[in-house]
């Protein structure tokens, strides 16, 4: 499990994927089963996204799928667990922003992001709806879509509202709604918008458990890349 956090994308086996339909926990909504392998064996190949870790057997990876068809306003989600032997690639939130942005109709405010993300000494992943695009350039976004963005703040506190002020700018202009979450204390996922707010308290997400914890500017900055162990 070393090495795997939530919101990472996952590409499997064949052999992976018939161990998911075997195995799946939830559905929603309902589909049949001729259906769900269509879907897992389409191409270009949907990659799983690393979910919460629940207790289960040693060698196995919790992840979820998310699906380019709507059904009734639905999109088609699946809850499995694949075996960690039929993982074939991994790749991050930061390593899917730095990819082919023209599949995005909406890339404009990813770049700016990028831009103020550059100024500010953040570091900018995408996850969501918007990571499967740039994955597999499939039609996954519309004109409703936020833009889900994952942090990791490599500077001070002050560049950090910096940055904050920047994002609020860029979703102004552009229209499109920035849910934007942090990295904390190196291993939480904590919403920007939280830890700007007035609470005294975050919640914070992380590959296995979901907890409260207090609010520090400290546990918001993350040492910079090379100084990371």
């Amino acid at each position: 499990m070393d090495g795997y956090k939530r919101h990472d994308l996952v590409w499997i086996s064949g052999a992976g994927r018939e161990y998911v339909l075997a195995h799946r926990r939830r559905c929603v909504p309902p589909v049949s089963d001729g259906d769900l392998r269509e879907l897992l064996c389409s191409s270009p190949p949907i990659p799983a996204i690393v979910s919460r870790q629940e207790p289960a057997a040693a060698g196995l990876l919790c992840v979820g799928f998310s699906f380019p068809r709507v059904i009734d306003g639905l999109r088609l989600r699946l809850a499995s667990a694949v075996p960690l032997d039929c993982v074939l690639k991994r790749e991050t939130p930061f390593d899917l922003a730095a990819g082919d942005k023209t599949r995005l109709p909406r890339g404009a405010p990813l770049e700016a992001l990028m831009e103020a993300g550059g100024r500010y000494h953040t570091r900018i992943g995408c996850f969501g709806s918007a990571a499967l695009q740039l994955a597999t350039g499939l039609p996954y976004l519309n004109h409703n879509s936020d833009l889900d963005v994952y942090l990791r703040h490599e500077g001070t506190w002050e560049e950090l509202e910096l940055f904050f002020q920047s994002l609020l700018a860029i979703e102004k202009r552009s229209g499109v709604k920035i849910d934007a979450e942090i990295e904390y204390l190196g291993q939480y996922g904590v919403k920007l918008r939280e830890l700007f707010g007035t609470g005294t308290t975050v919640m914070g997400k992380g590959l296995r458990e979901v907890v409260l914890l207090r609010k520090s500017r400290e546990a918001a900055l993350s040492p910079p890349s090379g100084e990371r162990a």
